[in-house]
């Protein structure tokens, strides 16, 4: 997937933003998802039961992905 930026202003882009994850097919929309950064422990916990509620709550910050297109819209004058 490539993002050359040439649709910045086009406004046939005005459905809610989706995330898209590495394997190409499997999405979501952005403003139910977010990043997270763990600690050593959360990422342990995660390998071991492959599955994030087994991460405390301590041991991960949760980044919004709606905060970072917003974010990203407000330093490159965008409206996604």
């Amino acid at each position: 997937m490539e993002n050359n930026g040439n649709n910045q202003h086009d406004p046939s882009f005005n459905s809610p933003p989706y995330v898209v994850l590495g394997d190409g097919s499997t999405y979501d929309l952005a403003d139910d998802a977010s990043i997270a950064i763990l600690t050593q422990t959360g990422q342990d916990h995660l390998t071991d039961a492959m599955d994030f509620e087994a991460v405390h709550d301590d041991d991960a910050v949760y980044i919004n992905l709606s905060d970072l297109i917003a974010a990203y819209n407000q330093v490159h004058g965008t409206s996604f």
